[in-house]
């Protein structure tokens, strides 16, 4: 694709708006700073707009992005409504000095942002997360504030960037929602630097982790009950009690959230210490992707993972729940499977399987790195966002 922009129409300024952004590690982190650069080495400014974090910079500039850091003090709501504040307030003050806001997550944010362009003339664009179980609109219904937001969206009429078809689908049919520009998109990855390792750069990555020869099942993510970790760890449980899987497979967990203790007590209560391993906060992803043989995705809601993504580059075979972007992302049989993550006679036969023929992963690992080279690449993604900001659309 190459570092020079080539869009007509692309603009010269953007404005990304998220609350928590670099140096916090997350999914939706770590794809705003990725699209960043990618932007930025386009020829495009990049201002990132995020809540300032304790022991960072007010403003820094991290790759040839400008990341400005509002100081919100306060619990809850406080900080929120500061940091929505802040960001209407610098959007009016630059006037003119944004041709695009970029705002990640349909919090209230976005709204600051929708109300912004009003007055500035910036073109805005809303991008949600998550998948259709559960997602900002859903979530936003259950409280006043939230219905004051969605209220304010369908006046707005706002573009939102739809991360999959299911999501986009159930969208269409929402009262107020149909009428909006539903815009689909995906998330991307840096292909170059998630990269699949040589044969004994595999054995050396597990060797380095403590893994022996193992066959690695791994899932990196936020440990949250929608993802399903600990009910992952009880079926692990019956996967191990199988003669010779205790010693063949390891289940490895990298990520931390609100039921973390929740997952350690599974992990300790079944006795799974030898076979679990719980690897908590990682800033650096790439040596589990390096050692594991499969990545598990086993949400009952997501938009399009981001660590899925990466896994997939670094050359991992696959098992999914079966919702969201992964229906896209993953070819049944191909680079993967996918499962009703209720199902979990349906996992375990799948993980069995990858235990019984290692040469399953290894092939359908091949397969998953020409799909994020040819699908969700960053300079794909991007072409696709240039697209997208200069009203012509995603490529093809």
């Amino acid at each position: 694709m190459g570092n020079e922009r080539v869009k007509t129409g692309a603009p010269r300024s953007v404005a990304m708006l998220i609350q928590s952004f670099f140096p916090a590690v997350g999914g939706a982190e770590r794809q705003a700073l990725e699209l960043s650069r990618s932007l930025a080495a386009r020829g495009v400014a990049v201002t990132v707009l995020t809540m300032r974090l304790p022991g960072t910079p007010a403003e820094e500039t991290v790759d040839g992005v400008r990341v400005l850091r509002l100081r919100c003090p306060g619990p809850g709501y406080m900080r929120t409504f500061l940091f929505m504040a802040g960001a209407f307030f610098h959007l009016m003050r630059r006037k003119g000095g944004y041709e695009v806001v970029h705002v990640h997550l349909a919090s209230s944010h976005a709204v600051a942002a929708l109300l912004a362009s009003r007055f500035t003339g910036s073109r805005t664009f809303v991008k949600l997360a998550d998948g259709k179980a559960q997602n900002e609109i859903t979530l936003s219904r259950a409280t006043l504030p939230g219905r004051l937001k969605l209220a304010f969206f369908k006046k707005a009429n706002p573009s939102l960037m739809v991360l999959n078809t299911e999501v986009l689908d159930w969208l269409r049919e929402q009262p107020g929602f149909g009428g909006l520009r539903l815009i689909p998109f995906r998330n991307g990855v840096d292909t170059s630097r998630y990269s699949p390792p040589l044969y004994q750069e595999k054995l050396n990555a597990k060797a380095a982790l403590g893994l022996g020869n193992s066959r690695v099942f791994l899932f990196v993510g936020r440990l949250d009950p929608k993802k399903r970790v600990r009910e992952l760890v009880e079926l692990w449980a019956g996967i191990v009690s199988e003669k010779g899987a205790a010693a063949e497979a390891r289940l490895v967990v990298v990520g931390t959230g609100g039921e973390a203790a929740a997952v350690r007590k599974t992990v300790d209560a079944l006795g799974l210490a030898d076979s679990v391993s719980l690897a908590g906060m990682k800033e650096d992803l790439r040596p589990y992707y390096r050692a594991a043989d499969v990545f598990i995705l086993p949400s009952i809601a997501e938009g399009l993972s981001n660590s899925m993504l990466e896994a997939m580059s670094c050359g991992l075979a696959v098992l999914a729940s079966r919702v969201g972007g992964a229906r896209e992302a993953v070819a049944e049989g191909e680079n993967g499977f996918l499962f009703d993550p209720l199902n979990r006679g349906e996992l375990k036969a799948h993980i069995m399987r990858f235990i019984a023929e290692p040469s399953l992963s290894v092939r359908m690992g091949e397969r998953s790195r020409e799909v994020a080279v040819s699908r969700y690449s960053m300079a794909r993604v991007t072409d696709d966002l240039l697209d997208i900001y200069a009203g012509a659309g995603p490529g093809d």
